[in-house]
């Protein structure tokens, strides 16, 4: 696969900016930026496949890259059936190549780990803010 998810993006990042990144890597096809991730995908899936393993877990521009194989190709990306953001696929279970599950990166780096657990608040008044924070209180 030639297409890349890029994530943990600065807001203001540029696609010149993931251009001068990757360059040396092989020709990259296109570039898609959305806030916080994004696409790029390369002619060659070699060239990819070295850009993930060169550039996951790297610094960049004060934050620290996500770069994994994208999940869905771009017809069924954006014309649905399935794909990116779909509440029943936390990140395709194993995450593939040896991963952990949901996509985590297996090391104690403090990043957030997906899991198929979701919060579900409802009934809020205004004045208070659902966002509390959560510790463990022991078996369910």
């Amino acid at each position: 696969m030639s297409r890349l998810y890029v994530g943990r993006l600065p807001r203001d990042v540029r696609e010149r900016d993931l251009e001068r990144l990757f360059r040396g890597y092989g020709e990259i096809r296109d570039i898609c930026l959305m806030t916080g991730f994004g696409f790029v995908e390369f002619r060659d899936r070699r060239d990819a496949d070295d850009v993930m393993h060169d550039f996951n877990n790297r610094d960049f521009m004060g934050e620290r890259l996500v770069i994994e194989p994208a999940r869905a190709d771009r017809n069924r990306e954006r014309g649905g059936g399935g794909g990116f953001g779909r509440r029943d696929d936390p990140r395709g279970g194993s995450g593939g190549r040896g991963r952990p599950p949901f996509g985590g990166s297996g090391s104690s780096s403090g990043a957030p780990l997906r899991t198929p657990f979701r919060v579900l608040v409802e009934n809020l008044s205004s004045s208070v803010s659902w966002q509390v924070s959560l510790r463990p209180v022991g078996c369910v």
